[in-house]
């Protein structure tokens, strides 16, 4: 089994991940159920969780028309990239 790793987002950060359309369930209902702590959202990710939600954030972010939008996918897809 792989190691979890612990993932701190920012209120619009959590939305964002909300949003996007191909989520796993089981990643989507962490993320519904995590709470704030010091005004972030601590969430518990395995490696293959996190790939997913790079993979939906990426697919999100050459989809949408909105290039604001698309920025803030991007964003938060380097930032999870990094961990």
């Amino acid at each position: 089994m792989e190691t979890p790793q612990s993932v701190e987002l920012t209120r619009s950060e959590r939305e964002l991940l909300l949003n996007i359309r191909h989520i796993a369930p089981e990643v989507e209902k962490k993320i519904v159920s995590s709470r704030i702590t010091a005004n972030r959202f601590h969430i518990e990710l395995t490696p293959p969780e996190l790939e997913g939600l790079m993979a939906g954030l990426a697919s999100e972010a050459n989809y949408t028309d909105d290039r604001t939008m698309a920025r803030a996918y991007e964003e938060l897809r380097e930032k999870l990239e990094k961990l």
